[in-house]
């Protein structure tokens, strides 16, 4: 029986061999990875191409989740409006206040409301994760956001209208086409990062679902105090469309498919992604050995602990800080601090946590719960201090800690999937996003029923829960998380890897061939 062993091609591909197979194989290397029908891989006509491609797309993509998590506070900030019975006297013009709407909300009404979105969200991360592996992330993250945006314009005709359920139901759909964001997100960053590049596009891209409260509340709280609610919506809806049509013509699946892409960036990106990025010949997904993985585990549980706090203040925090007697464009200020701290914590700990790797300070799996424990850790701390202070200053500080701490675990377990599997990372993302909306399906009814008499005391109760949350989450990930890739990530070792040059094809590809099937030697 010939030896075994492992050969990385100049592409950067792996490729499984043993001695008889050796020749074979570096004549597929001289061939440069040329298609079998004979056509050259520059089968794009290039103008111009140039340097730094990948960090155009990784900054749309993180406006993309900038925009579509601003647009989630829009139902928040106008609930404010519905729930505070004192709304008309915190606005700053006629206009703005002869247009409140005129509905019979209570909060737990609006908590099902809220809930309505999370429903659909759930619902379609597992189909999302599955179709990422076979249709063009790039266009599943555009359609997601595209959908989402259109529906948003119908929802002030809705609530004007005092159509309750029209307007749960149409936000249930947008929760329907939202549930593909984050598979689709996490499949364009397995093309368009390297490993080590990874923590800092990582962080870049998440640290947008962030700043989208940042630029959310403040920007709903001014339009509201003085223009009117109905403009928030109509405002995200339109340049959340144009975002998609931008995208759609600028970004494409694989550095390999873009037209202005240089070669050198090109080789870069192919040498140091190896043959993760490429996909298997009639290999089944390892969803019995995903699903049953302690590290898998552990991230479910802090996918829901983020989930949980990241909901609660996207849909709450507005209706909370109402108790402290802020104008309406006060509110709408003072609730985006907490998410600029969150949005800085979170966009340095790519930079922390890539010095720590590259320096070989810290192994993987340290730095993924150095930065979690840290992150959840203070906000675990930060909740509980909040439920026993009364003032209103003390409480912004105690509030920016807790939430804005918590950023710093976007390069801990939230960049975690690629560390146990490249190759699936959507379809984990998928798996950990649905068990994590279970909390964001939860926290808004567990809230709107706690504080249906909005007293301090009530949201103390609603605090002592997330400071739970979040600790049982930090401690589980701290014994159980793990930053190795797991032994189910790769294919086994004979088969046919490919790369897919049909998006839309169904397996088995007509494509490159990057390996030549193995046989055992006798």
């Amino acid at each position: 029986m010939g030896t075994e062993k492992r050969k990385k091609s100049k592409t950067g591909d792996k490729v499984a061999g043993n001695d008889s197979t050796q020749e074979s194989c570096e004549a597929n290397e001289r061939r440069n990875l040329v298609p079998e029908d004979g056509t050259s891989r520059k089968h794009l006509f290039r103008f111009k191409t140039f340097s730094g491609v990948r960090y155009i797309i990784i900054a749309i993509a993180c406006i993309g989740m900038t925009l579509i998590n601003g647009m989630r506070t829009n139902i928040g900030f106008t609930v404010l409006t519905i729930l505070d019975e004192k709304a008309h006297q915190k606005l700053g013009t006629i206009k703005a206040i002869t247009s409140l709407p005129n509905v019979d909300w209570n909060s737990k009404m609006v908590g099902f409301l809220h809930s309505s979105f999370y429903i659909g969200y759930i619902l379609t991360h597992m189909p999302a994760g599955y179709l990422a592996t076979y249709l063009p992330s790039y266009r599943i993250f555009a359609g997601s956001i595209l959908l989402s945006c259109a529906l948003n314009l119908l929802l002030p005709a809705c609530i004007n209208a005092d159509e309750y359920y029209l307007t749960c139901l149409v936000r249930f759909l947008q929760g329907l086409v939202e549930g593909s964001l984050y598979p689709g997100c996490y499949g364009v960053l397995r093309y368009w990062s390297t490993p080590s590049e990874r923590g800092r596009a990582g962080s870049t891209v998440l640290t947008g679902a962030y700043a989208g409260a940042v630029v959310g509340f403040p920007v709903a709280g001014v339009i509201t105090h003085y223009i009117g609610w109905q403009y928030v919506f109509y405002l995200n809806g339109c340049v959340g469309i144009l975002w998609a049509l931008i995208w759609l013509v600028l970004a494409r699946e694989k550095p390999s498919d873009h037209p202005f892409i240089s070669e050198n960036e090109l080789k870069y990106m192919t040498k140091e992604q190896g043959y993760d990025v490429t996909d298997s010949k009639e290999t089944k997904i390892p969803i019995k050995e995903i699903l049953t993985c302690p590290a898998v585990l552990c991230l479910c549980l802090c996918h829901f602990a983020r989930n949980w706090v990241f909901i609660l203040m996207l849909t709450n925090e507005p209706y909370y800080l109402s108790l402290f007697n802020f104008t309406v464009a006060e509110n709408g200020l003072y609730a985006s601090i907490p998410h600029i701290m969150k949005v800085l914590t979170a966009a340095s700990s790519g930079y922390i946590a890539d010095y720590l790797l590259l320096d070989n300070l810290l192994t993987i799996t340290h730095i993924r719960k150095l930065l979690t424990g840290v992150g959840f850790g203070v906000g675990c701390i930060g909740f509980f201090i909040l439920t026993f202070v009364k003032d209103g200053s003390i409480v912004l500080i105690f509030l920016t800690l807790a939430v804005g701490f918590t950023g710093f675990a976007v390069s801990g377990w939230q960049i975690n999937h690629y560390d146990l599997s490249a190759r699936h990372a959507s379809l984990l993302v998928a798996i950990t996003s649905t068990v994590g909306n279970i909390g964001s399906v939860t926290v808004p009814l567990v809230t709107g029923y706690i504080t249906f008499y909005h007293t301090l005391e009530s949201w103390s109760i609603v605090f002592y829960i997330t400071s739970s949350v979040l600790g049982v989450a930090v401690i589980t990930f701290l014994i159980f998380g793990s930053g190795q890739q797991q032994s189910w990530s790769n294919p086994p070792d004979k088969v046919l890897l490919v790369q897919q040059l049909d998006p839309l094809e169904a397996p088995p590809y007509k494509a490159e061939r990057l390996q030549d099937s193995i046989k055992p030697t006798s």
